[in-house]
């Protein structure tokens, strides 16, 4: 076989092209999140709506909120009155953009939160955390853990297969 320097120069401008464009695709996805995943978002973050959004945004937020979050939290009730707060207040409406303001403005309607007494996180949340698994398009932990749990099975299908047919090819003892 031949040395050829033109094809190993090309496989590496392929395969720097190719971690150049996995680098640029996150940042170029949550750019693009839709307003009403926004919302969303945000409720998931600590159970209230803090940001200031469209009117228009709400009810995609509700028409688009995932079934489980329906039925099993308040997510519907805390979008309700954040959009009656947004319908009964237009000068506090915003764009969809997320929290208007800056934290300590008297007019933006947000005052400063300040923890106290909160208790370090446990390794368990650190891990949850650490997974993402607290946004709205995220998949959630068991989900997960059902397919480690698949994955294992198979794998230990495959070494049984494995092992029969060893057992199989081997002669028998005299």
């Amino acid at each position: 076989m031949r040395n050829r320097p033109a094809a190993k120069l090309s496989l590496l401008v392929a395969l720097i092209a190719g971690v150049v464009l996995l680098l640029a695709l996150p940042g170029q996805a949550s750019a693009a999140t839709p307003c009403w995943e926004r919302v969303i978002n945000d409720w998931l973050k600590d159970g209230r709506i803090d940001g200031t959004y469209s009117v228009k945004c709400y009810q995609q937020a509700l028409k688009n909120a995932p079934e489980d979050l329906r039925d099993y939290s308040n997510v519907t009730d805390v979008i309700q009155a954040a959009m009656q707060d947004a319908v009964g207040n237009p000068s506090k409406t915003g764009s969809g953009n997320g929290p208007g303001g800056t934290p300590g403005d008297p007019t933006s309607g947000n005052k400063p939160r300040q923890t106290q007494g909160v208790p370090d996180p446990s390794y368990y949340r650190r891990g949850i955390d650490s997974l993402g698994t607290t946004k709205a398009d995220s998949l959630p932990i068991p989900l997960l853990v059902l397919a480690g749990l698949g994955t294992l099975l198979l794998l230990a299908a495959g070494g049984l297969a494995a092992t029969k047919r060893i057992r199989a090819r081997r002669p028998p003892a005299p």
